[in-house]
């Protein structure tokens, strides 16, 4: 061939190749977390519910009673305390997919007095204070610091902001959450 290159072959033809594959790591995590196979079903939605410590929740606006610069900033500043709305634009999910979406765009979902659907649970919609802070009927009630986690760690965060959520979804580090 002496030196001639072959049709096909050239920088712009990688390029493409490149730009193809890069795609497919973008999409490929995606599929794989929507598709049916994982989708919870409706037998798991029988399943009890597991326990809750706090009292039950309540709601951020309860919360707001007593902290309200902190609830005005958290609502403000937040893309947590709008995290619903991303539920609400993946309209071509079936309602089993849409359930997997509910533990991290929720309060306490799959948790006896947590998120149940928008229509019986709307002020748990949302991913509000007690998903950080626990559940707040018995905070609210006897206002004993005890009842509520004061100090939140990485751990709650990475509940829902794990490297691979954070790689497929394209989630800002934990850092920029947003909180008040």
């Amino acid at each position: 061939m002496n030196g001639s290159k072959m049709p096909g072959t050239g920088a712009g033809r990688w390029k493409k190749i490149l730009r193809a594959a890069a795609a497919l790591l973008v999409a490929a995590p995606m599929v794989l977390l929507l598709h049916p196979a994982w989708a919870q079903d409706e037998a798991a939605d029988q399943q009890e519910l597991a326990p809750v410590v706090g009292g039950g929740y309540v709601g951020s606006k309860k919360c707001a009673e007593c902290h309200k610069n902190q609830y005005d900033k958290f609502v403000q500043y937040s893309r947590k305390s709008k995290s619903f709305d991303a539920i609400r634009r993946m309209k071509r999910l079936s309602p089993s997919e849409t359930k997997q979406c509910y533990a991290c765009h929720t309060t306490g979902y799959g948790v006896q007095t947590g998120f149940v659907s928008y229509e019986k649970t709307p002020y748990l919609a949302d991913v509000g204070c007690e998903a950080c802070h626990g559940p707040g009927k018995l905070h609210t009630e006897t206002m004993d610091m005890a009842h509520i986690v004061k100090t939140v760690t990485i751990d709650v965060c990475e509940k829902c902001h794990d490297s691979k959520k954070v790689t497929s979804f394209l989630y800002k580090k934990v850092i920029y959450a947003g909180a008040h």
